[in-house]
């Protein structure tokens, strides 16, 4: 009976460990799916996010917290640099004392997130 159920859950426990290249994001009772090399930045808003994607002309907006969609992308490429932001590492132009421009937006680089966020940037360097 044992064996049954771990025949049962392997299915589940390999689709979760399995790592994406996309993500399924609900926005406008639509389903998007949007590939993670191109997320450039994501916005908090209260209870929502806005996803910046490379090449959208508008971000996608998802009823979602920034910290439950921020989850869901790895750590490798992602870094959370102010309250409300979380950057893509492959997306950024420039970095300086307080801000980083990603695109034509700036995004600010919160006190409590610096020493973090630059630790991070001396291991590329």
């Amino acid at each position: 009976m044992q064996d049954e159920s771990l025949v049962l859950n392997s299915p589940n426990q390999t689709l979760s460990q399995t790592k994406h290249d996309f993500v399924f994001v609900k926005s406008e009772y639509k389903i998007i799916k949007i590939k993670l090399d191109d997320i450039m930045f994501c916005e908090g808003m209260k209870d929502y996010t806005q996803i910046y994607v490379n090449g959208r002309m508008q971000p996608v907006l998802t009823l979602q917290n920034l910290k439950n969609f921020s989850s869901r992308l790895p750590e490798s490429q992602f870094v959370r640099v102010h309250r409300s932001f979380v950057i893509s590492l492959q997306h950024i132009e420039t970095i300086s004392r307080n801000e980083i421009s990603i695109g034509k937006k700036i995004v600010p680089i919160g006190n409590s997130y610096r020493n973090d966020f630059f630790n991070i940037i001396e291991q590329y360097s």
